[in-house]
């Protein structure tokens, strides 16, 4: 479950101009920026959001997976490693094997490990969303979407996660032909 924080606002420079965001908006931004690969815009906004962002390893996950599409994997493994206490090394373990696997384009060998994480940790729900992507990127659009779903559900109703998904999903579902 991600964090909302409305009340707290914060300023990101990205791409060129300063945005004055809460924490779901500025996620919403830097994941925006990162499906694009701009990384450095990315990792700006997620820099700001680990500021704000206290003990949730949201923020700092997100910060490795920019970190890693840079090919800056140490940087990445030691985000993730800090994210995640001792008991969650596993954790952090397999976050930056999928984040290794999707930065060199090992596509199948992302979504298998994705698919492990999505059942072992249903506390996070970031895994459901990334999970959507990398299969909406391989054309598998129904599967995308019930990940999409499952992270909805995963994450509470106004949570930075839940409305990623929700607007993924939107991009996805096709309006009703006029006859």
């Amino acid at each position: 479950m991600t964090i909302t924080t409305h009340k707290s606002q914060l300023d990101v420079r990205a791409a060129g101009k300063t945005y004055h965001l809460d924490f779901r908006q500025a996620f919403r931004f830097g994941y925006t920026l990162l499906r694009t690969r701009k990384y450095e815009d990315a990792v700006r906004v997620f820099e700001a959001l680990a500021r704000l962002g206290g003990s949730d390893p949201l923020p700092a996950i997100m910060l490795a997976y920019c970190k890693a599409g840079m090919k800056d994997f140490e940087t990445s493994n030691t985000l993730l490693c800090a994210a995640f206490s001792d008991e969650g090394k596993g954790k952090a373990e397999q976050l930056q094997a999928v984040f290794v696997y999707l930065s060199v384009g090992m596509w199948a060998d992302g979504i298998d490990e994705l698919t492990k994480m999505v059942r072992q940790y249903p506390d996070l729900p970031i895994i459901c969303l990334l999970l959507g992507d990398v299969l909406v990127s391989q054309r598998k659009r129904t599967k995308a979407i019930l990940c999409w779903r499952l992270a909805i559900a995963r994450d509470h109703d106004d949570g930075a996660v839940a409305a990623v998904a929700r607007r993924s999903i939107s991009s996805q579902v096709k309006p009703p032909t006029k006859t």
